[in-house]
């Protein structure tokens, strides 16, 4: 007998070293950063007893981020909730239906005191006005100490006047109770807890003209609570009306593979040069309070009107090389980053030309244009006009970099070259830069001193030469014929009349002591 009443003790005295009590000093402070994890995995957050062990250790991670207590005056809110001692940001759903779209940017105050924390009121932005909804009624989540078998229950009120459109309300009642206490573990950890159930029957309202519309706000609040965390090691938050899980979430450390970066962005292009403005847009997920734009190397220069801190700032790239651009997005918990290595590259344009060593081909005759482009170039395209008569030979085309061309059909051809880099293009036309001739006529030449002029002309053509030796005349039209040829002996008889021959072009052809200058001429 006496060794079964000693374990009893042994065994009652196990469980009243296991109990805990939560005081208002294992909770968080102003100004303390909680990282935790969401999930949603299906789990067992009903049932509860005294010296309970709640295994959530199998808990999948679905993402990560940290939580803020921020001080009132680092908030929108500060003249409303200059006595609270932090402010939590929340999603809309802090103001439930209400935060469907009209408002955002939506905190909870907090009052801690060592006797309980309770909730002052709520602040939104609406119509880019900081309300804030104060609590009347406080809202309390705890009463000191926290420990088994402890219930309470109270009403909350609040109401914040909306311009042009009456009021937002909330209001309604918690029942509290400590629930269960024991063990609990999760992907975190194990700890010694206790196990907090809260009801909250609410209604918020938007009131126009002293109408209110209710909107029905009602969830139960599972919370495990352990000695010196500063925050609940698991929380689970549960629609009543459609009995669903809405959120669960648990202190974590940081775990790189769940860990999702809501920071991003993108460019319109990745490639410029030299002077071109690229334009980068925030692509983060959520609303970032804050951006920071850092680019290397430097040489860049933000546009007018934009800066490092720009949501979406337009951005002058000044020299060739590539670019590492970094976006900081800083959230109401902290900030996410991304770094995109190499992700502009500046490079030189392309810059089209070309040329040909002959440009006055005879009839059939081949000729190869050479490309004589910069810049990186990695596409070519000739265009010929008129592109009748044009013949690519040896197996080039209009996209080989040095095409080889046969003119089947006199006359003059433009020749235009469009390059392409991997930045753009650039296009060079050289008019009527390939003059076709007739079988029988030479391309210009000029190995002598005697010229001619004017030309183009019109009734009387002058040579000029510095010597006074004889020079042979030749005048070709472009089929060949000569139309005259002579012999200049003095310098009287340098010049000659041609208005009574057809307007066009003709071949001028002048030889003096074996050297010969070979023109084209233009009668106008």
């Amino acid at each position: 007998m006496k060794i079964k009443i000693l374990a009893l003790l042994l065994l009652f005295s196990g469980q009243m070293r296991a109990q805990i009590n939560i005081l208002a000093t294992d909770m968080a402070k102003v100004n303390d950063t909680m990282r935790y994890s969401t999930s949603t995995s299906v789990i067992d957050y009903k049932t509860t007893d005294s010296n309970f062990t709640w295994n959530f250790s199998s808990l999948k991670i679905d993402n990560q981020d940290i939580q803020k207590y921020f001080p009132a005056t680092s908030t929108p809110y500060i003249l409303q909730f200059f006595g609270a001692s932090y402010g939590l940001p929340e999603n809309n759903l802090a103001l439930g239906a209400l935060g469907g779209g009209l408002a955002s940017n939506v905190y909870s105050f907090y009052k801690s005191t060592n006797q309980s924390l309770v909730v002052m009121g709520r602040g939104a932005t609406v119509q880019s006005l900081p309300l804030g909804i104060v609590y009347s009624l406080k809202d309390t989540l705890l009463k000191f100490p926290m420990n088994f078998g402890k219930t309470f229950s109270g009403n909350y009120l609040g109401e914040a006047s909306l311009p042009t459109l009456g009021a937002l309300k909330q209001s309604g009642s918690r029942t509290t109770v400590v629930d269960g206490w024991g063990k609990i573990t999760t992907p975190f950890g194990t700890f010694d807890c206790i196990r907090v159930k809260s009801t909250i029957v609410g209604t918020d309202s938007i009131v126009f003209g002293g109408f209110g519309i209710p909107i029905p706000a009602a969830r139960t609040e599972y919370t495990w609570l352990a000695k010196n965390q500063g925050f609940p090691i698991l929380e689970v938050v549960v629609n009543n009306t459609t009995n669903q899980v809405t959120s669960i979430k648990f202190k974590d450390r940081f775990r790189p593979e769940a860990y999702i970066n809501n920071c991003d962005f993108n460019a319109n292009r990745l490639t410029g040069k030299p002077g071109d403005t690229i334009n980068f847009t925030n692509a983060s997920f959520g609303s970032p309070k804050s951006f920071n734009w850092q680019i290397t190397p430097n040489t860049f220069a933000y546009a007018s009107g934009f800066s490092a801190t720009s949501a979406s700032p337009r951005v002058i790239f000044n020299a060739i090389g590539d670019y590492n651009v970094k976006l900081i997005a800083g959230y109401e918990g902290a900030s996410d980053d991304t770094l995109k290595l190499n992700y502009i590259k500046i490079r030189e344009g392309a810059v089209a030309n070309f040329y040909a060593l002959n440009t006055h081909p005879k009839l059939n005759e081949s000729v190869v244009l050479r490309d004589t482009s910069i810049g990186g170039v990695i596409s070519w395209q000739w265009t010929i006009t008129p592109n009748t008569g044009v013949v690519y030979l040896n197996g080039t085309s209009n996209m080989s970099q040095h095409p080889q061309v046969q003119f089947n059909q006199v006359g003059n051809f433009s020749v235009q070259l469009r390059v392409t880099n991997a930045i753009g293009n650039n296009t060079l036309k050289k008019t009527d830069y390939m003059q076709v001739w007739h079988t029988a006529l030479a391309k210009q030449v000029v190995t002598s001193g005697v010229n001619f002029f004017p030309n183009p002309g019109k009734d009387l053509i002058s040579i000029e030469s510095p010597d006074a030796s004889a020079i042979g005349l030749n005048l070709y039209d472009l089929l060949g014929n000569t139309i005259l040829s002579k012999t200049l002996n003095n310098q009287a008889e340098r010049n000659f009349n041609v208005s009574e021959l057809a307007r066009g072009v003709y071949l001028l052809e002048l030889v003096q002591d074996g050297k010969k200058t070979a023109k084209r001429l233009i009668l106008e």
